[in-house]
């Protein structure tokens, strides 16, 4: 625990500068990626790209993974990480498939009504 002649953190203990640099400034990703939206590798990302771009991609040739997967195992926060993810995608380099939420389904009592109704035909 930081003593009171000391501050809580310094500038040495965050990482932002770095993840600034990774995202070139960009706060926000291109695509609405949720924890589990899976994704695969389907070509190649630009040259130039940073180390963990390569790692998630090799990840990603191997099998489909979600982002929270990719995150964790290059070791980068999930929002840095969809940033990034986001980037591959719009490349090509990347597919993505988010499960179908429950709100996206049919009524559950609108489908029996409607098999009730065709049954008494």
């Amino acid at each position: 625990m930081a003593s009171a002649s000391s501050p809580a953190w310094t500038v040495e203990d965050t990482e932002a500068p770095s993840l600034y640099v990774l995202t070139g400034g960009q706060t926000k990703p291109t695509h609405d990626l949720q924890i589990e939206t899976l994704l695969w590798a389907e070509g190649e990302p630009p040259a130039g790209q940073p180390p963990e771009v390569e790692q998630a991609m090799a990840l990603c040739r191997d099998q489909p993974l979600a982002v929270a997967e990719i995150g964790a195992l290059i070791g980068l926060p999930f929002q840095i990480t969809r940033i990034l993810m986001s980037r591959l995608i719009d490349f090509g380099a990347l597919n993505a498939m988010t499960a179908t939420h429950s709100a996206d389904l049919p009524d559950v009592a609108l489908l029996k009504a409607l098999r009730n109704g065709l049954l008494k035909l």
